[in-house]
């Protein structure tokens, strides 16, 4: 099938644009296919990997803008955010803040003089 172009004029104020403003905690932003991808790297933790040699493993959190075609309407929609602690997990904020307070309960348990 060959290609069939239309060309139209259109109007200025037919057109319109929309832009998020990036979320607060980002401290860049990167294009991806249909978007924006936003992020925060809060460190790199070391962790024992296999035999004991150490693995960078990064945290960070990020967002996604994307622009997508569903149901013949044009859909923006922002994914997240979400936590991610290295290859090891995805978190949403309330699952992030869940493994907080079990990992905070857990260290001071183990810290905890004995009776």
């Amino acid at each position: 099938m060959d290609d069939q172009r239309t060309t139209a004029q259109v109007a200025d104020d037919s057109i319109q644009v929309i832009r998020w403003d990036a979320p607060a905690w980002a401290s860049r932003g990167l294009e991806v296919e249909g978007g924006w991808l936003h992020s925060f790297e809060a460190r790199v933790v070391p962790l024992e990997g296999d035999e004991g040699a150490e693995r960078p493993c990064p945290v960070r959190l990020e967002s996604t803008d994307l622009a997508y075609a569903e149901g013949g309407q044009t859909v923006l929609r922002r994914f997240g955010p979400r936590v991610f602690i290295g290859d090891i997990a995805q978190l949403s904020l309330p699952e992030a803040h869940r493994l907080v307070a079990a990992l905070t309960e857990v260290i001071e348990r183990a810290e905890r003089p004995a009776p």
